[in-house]
């Protein structure tokens, strides 16, 4: 995962393909659950015009995403919740086989926290 001011990237472990995405907007920090992800990682992100939204790299997003800069411009943080990466690295599955859960609420600026890593995808991307 990487981050830049007004984007964020959250790599797949499929080279191409549909993934799962949940998305979740909080008023404040949520509590860590971990129990059913293999990945779960927490970053900041600056949101500078306030309209910051989860899209695929290559195609137009899909028309019901939420804005995950809910509370305007300013500091957020991204909890990245990973399942299944490990799947079909660098393959085009026709199945879904990833789902992804983006928990987000306005934060202050605050180092990269790893929650939990057992997906060899999420490691190696992060070494």
């Amino acid at each position: 995962m990487g981050t830049a001011p007004g984007a964020v990237v959250v790599l797949t472990g499929i080279h191409t393909g549909v993934v799962n995405v949940i998305e979740q907007l909080h008023h404040t920090e949520p509590p860590v659950d971990v129990t059913e992800w293999d990945d779960v990682v927490e970053v900041s992100f600056e949101a500078p015009h306030g309209r910051m939204i989860a899209t695929p790299l290559m195609t137009d997003p899909p028309p019901d995403l939420l804005t995950l800069s809910f509370h305007g411009p300013g500091p957020y943080r991204l909890r990245v919740h990973a399942r299944g990466r490990d799947n079909a690295v660098d393959l085009a599955p026709e199945e879904v086989v990833e789902t992804y859960l983006l928990s987000v609420w306005p934060a202050p600026v605050a180092a990269e926290v790893v929650h939990k890593q057992t997906d060899a995808y999420g490691a190696g991307i992060r070494a």
